[in-house]
């Protein structure tokens, strides 16, 4: 069997990864929404600023989903093994985030909940780019592992606010999201129609 050629490991690439779209909106939101909370009608504009890139992100994924019944659903044995790695790696991700929320609510340590998620969400990326073949992963996982750290340091300090705790880490997060979103969609839509014209 012939290895695939460069175009065509993209494309399964992005078409594994094309849902990844729709979940970075979701964490768009939820980490954006503190910045309204943490600093007020600033806050409240940047939050509507990002709801703007989220809509487009959502948009595009849908649109997406139109462009893969076009392009066909043939699953081959890239496909399988991106998506089986990724599904193993997105629950493994999941069930930390959810179990040590659980633990730091017991503890009451709530205030690091949000830099400990924007953490993981760092890491995640750097151990899906080895998955996904791709650079990209590499280059945006420092965005929400630095605001991590930042968020960490301040929720340290004894008047911390949670708000600003978890908008400070909500920027690295959101950043993340809203350019991996767009590289998705932007990406599969541009290999999708090179799959056609070829």
């Amino acid at each position: 069997m012939m290895e695939n050629s460069a175009l065509d490991w993209d494309f399964e690439a992005a078409r594994a990864s094309a849902p990844h779209a729709l979940i970075m909106v979701g964490f768009t939101v939820a980490f954006s929404i503190w910045f309204g909370f943490a600093w007020g009608i600033a806050g409240w504009i940047l939050f509507a600023a990002v709801m703007v890139g989220a809509a487009y992100i959502l948009v595009g994924s849908l649109r997406n989903r139109e462009l893969s019944k076009s392009a066909g659903n043939d699953r081959t044995s890239d496909v399988v093994r991106i998506e089986r790695s990724i599904g193993f790696l997105v629950g493994v991700t999941y069930a930390t985030i959810l179990i040590v929320v659980i633990l730091m609510f017991a503890l009451e340590v709530a205030m690091f909940i949000v830099p400990f998620i924007t953490l993981v969400m760092g890491i995640h990326f750097l151990l899906q780019a080895p998955i996904m073949n791709r650079r990209f992963d590499y280059y945006i996982a420092p965005l929400p592992l630095i605001s991590s750290c930042i968020a960490a340091y301040f929720a340290f300090q004894p008047d911390a606010s949670i708000y600003t705790v978890y908008a400070i880490a909500g920027v690295g997060g959101v950043a993340a999201a809203l350019i991996y979103g767009y590289y998705v969609i932007d990406t599969y839509r541009k290999l999708v129609k090179s799959r056609k014209a070829a």
